[in-house]
């Protein structure tokens, strides 16, 4: 059974001015506003993790690796939105619904 598929918005620190700033010159700043989509392999108190690749290595339905994981901070989570679960997802094969 494949995790749900989600779709996660979150605030991230800004990109370092490099430099030194007059500090009279700073313009407001404010955390940088993102969106990752993948499937929630991990959500507890501190950690939402996605996965945009699972992989099942015996080739059929049960999906026991992934690839590309990327690790939010629960704390950084402004907005979760689920966009399939295992239960309700169906697959469609080249235009026709899968049995």
């Amino acid at each position: 059974m494949a995790p749900d598929l989600v779709r996660i918005e979150w605030v991230d620190s800004g990109q370092p001015i490099p430099g030194w700033q007059w500090l009279s010159d700073l313009g407001k700043r404010r955390p940088h506003k993102c969106v990752s989509v993948g499937f929630l392999v991990q959500d507890d108190e501190q950690t939402k993790v996605l996965a945009p690749n699972l992989g099942a290595s015996n080739g059929d339905d049960e999906w026991d690796q992934a690839s590309g994981l990327f690790t939010i901070p629960t704390a950084a989570v402004t907005k979760i939105e689920r966009l399939t679960s295992a239960a309700s997802a169906s697959m469609t094969t080249f235009g026709q619904a899968a049995e």
